[in-house]
């Protein structure tokens, strides 16, 4: 019996760290205090962009209410607001973008690619959210 608590209480544990690694946390991203301003124009072109690897938002979100593979993002300065849960929009949108999972749209599942946080520079991140607050 002591030895399944141990075995059940490391597996526990080693759950723990994973979850941890993954960003699986339902908690917000700390969106950095040193970030870059960020250039709307700079993130109106990386939007369509392959970056490091990194699959174009416009790969899977439409500039306008369309579906593609994620929601479409007319008005969605508008919309970030409503669904931010008390953060700032500015806030809400750095964590959309390095960890996804933890906001999910209404009929949505979690498929946004998980590492544009390691993929992208600050400062195109920050080109970014400057670019989707103009929308």
């Amino acid at each position: 019996m002591r030895s399944w608590s141990i075995v059940s209480l490391l597996a526990l544990v080693a759950l723990s760290l994973v979850l941890s690694g993954c960003g699986v946390t339902g908690a917000n991203a700390e969106m950095p205090t040193d970030l870059p301003a960020g250039d709307p124009s700079r993130g109106a072109t990386l939007f369509s962009e392959s970056i490091n690897g990194a699959p174009s938002c416009a790969g899977c979100h439409s500039l306008n209410d369309s579906v593609v593979v994620g929601p479409g993002l007319q008005n969605y300065a508008a919309n970030a607001k409503v669904h931010a849960n008390g953060s700032s929009v500015e806030a809400y949108t750095y964590t959309s973008i390095v960890q996804p999972g933890n906001y999910i749209v209404s009929g949505f599942g979690n498929v946004m690619y998980a590492q544009y946080g390691r993929q992208l520079t600050p400062q195109q991140i920050a080109d970014l959210i400057a670019y989707l607050l103009t929308l």
